[in-house]
């Protein structure tokens, strides 16, 4: 047990952490934003004998309790929140290969992961983008929403898929990661492969978010700020941070238990992700992934070709053939360093990309608001980090693609087809 003084000194550590990261915010999200409402009873959409009727079921939520960023775009925003299975590839003829499951991150929807499984798509898997409990809603949701509630909808949906097709690969981004890496490790029998995108196997705040289930029933929001994006949660439950920890806790428990990873692994982040830690997360992968055709993809901002035109690849690791080095930046495409938010949207993202709906100039964050007001006008925006050195007078945003997602999309193709072509589980 953490005696009372320890736990008060946690809570005040803790607070000035929070002040830090959201004393500046500038419009805070109306109540309503912040009280539960949706996904009080997460278990009754697992009753159904389909994905679709899942689907439906979730987009009936999404549609009833979310709040939206622009009512006059209510119904396209609920629909680009909710679980969607994409259409196959024209080359498909209508025949699945295999099914591939993809599961967001904390804060997320869907929507977050359709590119990628556009990818999946064009080569026959049927790609099924889900929306974890709590998501799509409004943040108020996630007080109520438990770690168990997003791997039983996992574990659900692995079900359904494995008495559908004998290949079924799961992915995921950041939390999305570290779950589908869980479900991989306690069900190799059922997983043929697992990609994980930026997943938060490791975090760079873990020195203070591991506090969070003991701060969690005191505290309860790290952030209560108002989002600018309709497809993103900005007011964060620390409940939901605690939720998060566990689920990574449990992933590590699971890797010491069942691992190594013998089934094709695939990682790829960019090693200026401040949210995670590449080193840390590429040293895991190294010391478990077994199957030669297990992958890692990392994007550099200094990588030597520089261009996200390029077609070269530079080989990081020359003992391992398995890992490989993508530009992170662009001088064409004013990007210098890709965030964590960036590396799984194109820059044909009709909301992420180059020419989408949305840019993140940091509204609402701690920066001067000349330089919001210069970002959002511009149209020579240049992208990265926040703490991105930038020149003066040059308008910048926080990347939100990556320049050289083409070639990412090649790297996926590559290993979901190599899956493809082992011998299907008997």
């Amino acid at each position: 047990m953490v005696s009372i003084r320890v736990y008060c000194a946690i809570v005040v550590m803790f607070s000035v952490w929070l002040s830090g990261c959201v004393g500046n915010r500038a419009i805070e999200a109306p109540t309503e934003y912040l009280s539960p409402a949706g996904w009080q009873d997460p278990k009754s959409f697992l009753t159904h004998d389909s994905y679709a009727a899942y689907a439906a079921a979730v987009t009936d939520e999404v549609a009833r309790f979310r709040i939206p960023f622009n009512p006059e775009q209510q119904a396209l925003e609920a629909t680009l929140a909710s679980p969607v299975e994409l259409p196959l590839g024209e080359a498909c003829q209508g025949k699945s290969a295999g099914i591939a499951i993809l599961v967001h991150g904390l804060a997320d929807t869907a929507f977050s992961l359709r590119d990628i499984g556009l990818v999946l798509a064009e080569i026959c898997y049927r790609s099924r983008v889900v929306l974890l409990p709590g998501h799509g809603t409004r943040s108020g949701d996630l007080l109520t929403t438990r770690v168990s509630d997003w791997q039983k909808t996992l574990n659900y949906l692995i079900d359904q898929a494995v008495g559908e097709s004998d290949i079924v690969v799961v992915g995921g981004f950041s939390l999305g990661g570290v779950l589908t890496l869980d479900a991989a490790l306690r069900r190799p029998d059922d997983i043929d492969g697992v990609i994980g995108i930026s997943p938060a196997y490791y975090l760079s705040s873990e020195r203070l978010v591991k506090w969070t289930p003991w701060v969690a029933p005191f505290m309860r929001w790290v952030d209560r700020g108002l989002a600018d994006d309709p497809l993103r949660y900005e007011a964060m439950p620390t409940r939901a941070v605690a939720e998060t920890w566990k689920a990574m806790q449990q992933m590590h428990r699971s890797m010491n238990q069942h691992g190594p990873v013998r089934m094709p692994w695939m990682l790829t982040h960019s090693i200026d992700d401040a949210v995670i830690v590449p080193e840390q997360n590429e040293t895991l992968w190294r010391s478990q992934a077994m199957h030669p055709g297990s992958r890692l993809v990392r994007f550099v901002s200094d990588s030597p070709s520089g261009n996200a035109g390029s077609t070269d690849v530079h080989q990081e690791n020359p003992d391992d053939e398995r890992e490989l080095s993508l530009p992170g930046n662009s001088e064409e495409g004013r990007v210098l360093a890709l965030t964590h938010l960036a590396i799984h949207q194109s820059p044909d993202n009709p909301h992420y990309g180059v020419r989408g709906r949305y840019r993140n100039c940091g509204r609402g964050m701690p920066r001067d608001p000349a330089e919001v007001t210069l970002c959002e006008e511009s149209d020579e925006v240049w992208y990265g980090l926040w703490s991105t050195e930038r020149e003066a007078g040059r308008p910048m945003a926080f990347s939100t693609f990556n320049p050289s997602f083409d070639q990412l999309a090649e790297q996926i193709r590559q290993f979901a087809t190599q899956i493809l072509m082992t011998e299907k589980r008997q």
